[in-house]
């Protein structure tokens, strides 16, 4: 039983990866990280950044927050810890003096039933684990979402009904990223078969000063 539903998980990914292969071709991408500066964004990018700048009142206007709105690719281009997400349709990044300070976003199209969920949150934690992020503390309720078990995914299930999941992670002294999973459509129905979830993504600059958690 679990040789069949670790290989609906593996068909499940290999359908994602396809798509996401296939995205940059269709879709705009959108290069930033914590640290760079607008014109740089400007430069690196397919994506329409100047039409989907806000500007700050000031004298002279400057940069206050770029939107995505349509289906996009967000490469975090840090080139030691940088990673590409899957296709977003929303998205912010902030600025302050013409410099990203803040992203937030949800990688994903929509919202997605629980099974097909799994297999992209694993993803992510993959990639993120492989560019150097780790987790601000040991605390099991701000580490690494645990997935691997049938047991793990049913108790993040139920517990996602009462409350959103947060993984708090950081590169020391650089970065700061909370990656959030939580319910998001017919959560009240407290229904398996009907809810969606959705996965959140902010990063902002590491403000815990504390060094790096120790290895055993």
């Amino acid at each position: 039983m679990r040789k069949l539903h670790l290989s609906i998980l593996s068909a499940t990914l290999a359908v994602f990866m396809f798509h996401l292969n296939r995205a940059p071709g269709k879709i705009g991408t959108i290069s930033l990280h914590v640290g760079k500066h607008y014109v740089d964004i400007l430069n690196d990018s397919t994506f329409p950044v100047k039409s989907n700048t806000a500007m700050r009142a000031t004298t002279p206007p400057v940069e206050d927050s770029t939107w995505i709105t349509s289906p996009t690719i967000v490469n975090f281009d840090d080139p030691k810890h940088g990673f590409t997400l899957p296709p977003t349709t929303f998205g912010v990044i902030g600025y302050n003096k013409g410099v990203v300070t803040t992203l937030t976003t949800s990688p994903m199209l929509e919202a997605l039933p629980f099974d097909q969920l799994i297999p992209l949150l694993d993803h992510l934690q993959q990639i993120l684990k492989k560019a150097g992020w780790i987790p601000e503390d040991d605390n099991e309720n701000y580490t690494w979402v645990k997935i691997e078990s049938e047991s793990d995914r049913s108790a993040l299930q139920g517990s996602l009904f009462n409350n959103a999941r947060t993984a708090t992670l950081m590169i020391p002294r650089k970065y700061g990223m909370s990656l959030i999973v939580k319910c998001y459509v017919r959560c009240n129905e407290r229904d398996p078969s009907t809810a969606k979830y959705l996965i959140d993504v902010s990063i902002g600059e590491d403000f815990s000063n504390s060094p790096p958690p120790q290895r055993p």
